[in-house]
């Protein structure tokens, strides 16, 4: 699904910035587009990093391992 229209990135980009080490929204977009364009998609950034908040240590891992092995391949 896609978060960010103006830069147009998803979920599944913000996830990977999260597995590899983003723990804020600032630190999403520096990752991924530099800085927001209209803003509408930093809840969506921040329920995502709540959720790895809030998953830490079991998804989150497996997560990471997924993204390391999508990177690597």
């Amino acid at each position: 699904m896609y978060v960010c229209l103006c830069h147009g990135f998803t979920d599944g980009d913000v996830r990977n910035a999260i597995a590899g080490g983003c723990r804020s929204v600032s630190s999403v977009y520096r990752h991924l587009a530099d800085r927001p364009q209209c803003g509408k998609c930093v809840p969506e950034v921040r329920g995502l990093l709540d959720q790895h908040k809030g998953h830490r240590g079991g998804h989150c891992a497996l997560v990471a391992a997924v993204a390391q092995a999508e990177n690597a391949a």
